[in-house]
């Protein structure tokens, strides 16, 4: 137990076990230096007689406690290493801890969830702005092929009525007739001129106009069915479509010379003389259409990367720097308070000269001048009383 004289400031360190010796709820002793007499409360059993409260005072041989400095001073350090290790062993429960997890943790948290979902949805608005490019695109190309299949065929059909003795196996070898029915469309696509089956007289599906020379007059079905394969039965409903004279249209894959099988678009349109069961057929790759939107497509995922790296990248910044903002402000924050903590436990054990150098302009600075004031005056309060006696 510690005690400290009223009235001349001296601190004694008293072992309680000597004050149990004394009967009564409070004990007065002497001190040392000054003679002067202080009464100390003390614990009293329940099973104990009520006694006078000062009749330890009475008791002449009642010993005067002299001062034990390294006693009290070995009870300041300890009590400042306990604040100490208190405040060490927190952690990150601690003040720094809480700021780390308000200031950063959950900030940075919330940025990464934020840009997810933004990442997500400009994914999203890129792939509707590129699909629905292709579907306007792929629409535009069709009806292209369906037109140029009318106007052709419209074509074809003046010339026929021009040439009513023009036969079809001098179709192709016609110079005029075959510059009509074979025209290029796109890049590689083409317009040909074909004969739909007439069973009485034994006539299946026939090319009358080709850009290729080799398949004239060909009328063998099996032999594409060979060579398109699995493929064979969406080129068979397009072509088929048409029986009747009408128009049909519709998606196929062909199998290019080289083995790789494209998808292309048919329209066939017919050629309108009375008697006379000529289509015009135009065809051209898919691809041809959807190219550019392919391109867009590609710089719409690009430019999505890239703006996920710069959110990555703006994302570590900030963790960087807030990082480093938080970490030191709060180690400077909680040195602080750590200081002004031990300061007042010295304080609280007697040390009205323990030193309190902290130069802060905020909260922490307002702190340390209350505990700075708070010294001045309770050693103010003993030179008073040290004087009234």
């Amino acid at each position: 137990m510690t005690v400290i004289c009223e009235e001349c400031g001296k601190v004694y360190h008293i072992d309680p076990d000597k004050l149990s010796q004394y009967k009564g709820k409070s004990v007065r002793v002497r001190c040392g230096e000054c003679g002067h007499v202080t009464q100390i409360s003390k614990l009293i059993e329940a099973a104990e007689e009520p006694v006078d409260d000062f009749a330890a005072a009475d008791v002449p041989d009642m010993p005067s406690f002299e001062p034990e400095e390294e006693e009290i001073e070995e009870e300041i350090e300890e009590r400042s290493e306990r604040i100490s290790a208190g405040i060490r062993s927190s952690g990150w429960l601690g003040l720094r801890g809480k700021m780390m997890i308000l200031f950063l943790v959950l900030p940075i948290l919330l940025m990464a969830v934020s840009g997810y979902f933004s990442q997500q949805q400009l994914n999203k608005l890129a792939d509707e702005i590129t699909e629905e490019s292709t579907a306007l695109i792929l629409q535009e190309g069709k009806e292209k092929l369906m037109q140029k299949s009318r106007d052709v065929a419209l074509q074809a059909e003046i010339y026929l009525r021009a040439h009513p003795d023009l036969v079809k196996e001098d179709f192709f070898y016609d110079p005029d007739f075959s510059g009509i029915g074979v025209q290029g469309v796109g890049q590689s696509g083409y317009t040909c001129v074909i004969q739909q089956p007439e069973p009485d007289k034994g006539q299946n599906w026939t090319i009358w106009a080709h850009p290729n020379p080799n398949i004239i007059g060909i009328d063998d079905i099996d032999m594409i069915r060979k060579a398109l394969g699995p493929y064979f039965e969406h080129f068979w409903n397009v072509i088929t479509g048409s029986q009747g004279m009408k128009e049909a249209e519709g998606f196929y894959r062909w199998k290019d010379p080289d083995g790789k099988i494209r998808e292309k678009y048919m329209a066939i349109a017919p050629i309108q003389i009375e008697g006379k069961p000529f289509l015009l057929m135009s065809t051209a790759y898919i691809d041809e259409f959807t190219n550019k939107t392919e391109n867009l497509k590609k710089r719409a995922q690009k430019l999505s990367v890239d703006t996920r790296n710069l959110n990555l990248g703006i994302l570590i910044g900030a963790i960087v720097l807030i990082g480093l903002i938080v970490i030191i402000y709060g180690y400077r924050l909680s040195r602080n308070i750590q200081y002004l903590t031990e300061a007042a436990d010295r304080i609280s054990v007697g040390d009205l000269e323990a030193e309190i150098d902290v130069h802060s302009k905020d909260e922490i600075g307002n702190l340390a001048d209350a505990i700075s004031r708070m010294q001045d005056s309770l050693r103010f309060s003993i030179e008073r009383l040290r004087r009234r006696r």
